[in-house]
């Protein structure tokens, strides 16, 4: 899947944004009718627009169900293709928002570890940085699977869950503390946020409980703007 579109600010030079990634990035658990693009990027841009006051870019080049594997052999020629396309029209990308993780979780196993989730993940975003160039940010989020509603009613196995998916991610954050600014790792969603509240789950999530829905992307999609400006 892909897609893209501009948030409309005026004022400094534009930036260009692209997601890559899973099925967060194709927009599952967005609305059918909903006919503007993946809202998580939609989401991303407009924070970034207002917060910088500045026209921001985005494109979405994502592969439901796919791992970190799968990622950098179908979708890097893909990525290049679209920064090669910003090169021509006398831009550049400023960053790349990174989706992963979540596929490589639930594929676990004795040889699907999180350390080598993390060497899968560097040799992705090595081929990133090389089709981007030195000035382009990855951004690495967390992923708030510990908030799922799929998930709620698990105890006593909801800690266990929450700290086996929590490994993935934390290969995230130690990678990026290899190249502080090219690599910036965005901490997950608080148990204590909006997307994580109990009696406000249907209006946040899709009905495959892993998903969110328009409103938990958007919520999502801000939390990740706040980090990367921090």
């Amino acid at each position: 899947g892909g897609g893209g579109g501009g948030g409309g600010c005026c004022g400094a030079r534009r930036r260009h944004v692209i997601f890559v990634g899973d099925s967060l990035v194709t927009g599952v658990g967005c609305s059918q009718e909903v006919c503007t693009g993946p809202a998580l990027p939609r989401a991303f841009a407009d924070f970034l627009c207002r917060a910088l006051r500045a026209d921001v870019h985005w494109a979405a080049i994502g592969s439901t169900g796919s791992d970190v594997r799968r990622l950098r052999t179908e979708l890097v020629p893909r990525l290049a293709a679209q920064v090669e396309s910003v090169r021509q029209a006398g831009g550049r990308v400023d960053m790349v928002v990174l989706l992963c993780g979540l596929n490589d979780v639930k594929r676990a196993s004795p040889w699907r570890t999180p350390i080598g989730f993390r060497h899968d993940l560097a040799e992705l975003v090595g081929e990133i940085q090389g089709s981007c160039g030195a000035e382009t940010t990855v951004v690495l989020p967390a992923l708030p699977l510990h908030l799922a509603p799929v998930f709620s009613g698990q105890w006593p196995l909801l800690p266990l869950l929450s700290s086996f998916a929590g490994l993935w991610d934390e290969q995230k954050k130690r990678l990026s503390e290899r190249e502080p600014p090219r690599i910036c790792f965005v901490r997950s969603v608080e148990a204590d946020s909006d997307l994580a509240a109990q009696n406000v789950e249907a209006a946040y999530w899709a009905d495959d409980g892993i998903h969110p829905n328009d409103a938990g992307y958007k919520l999502w999609g801000e939390h990740i703007g706040r980090g990367v400006m921090r």
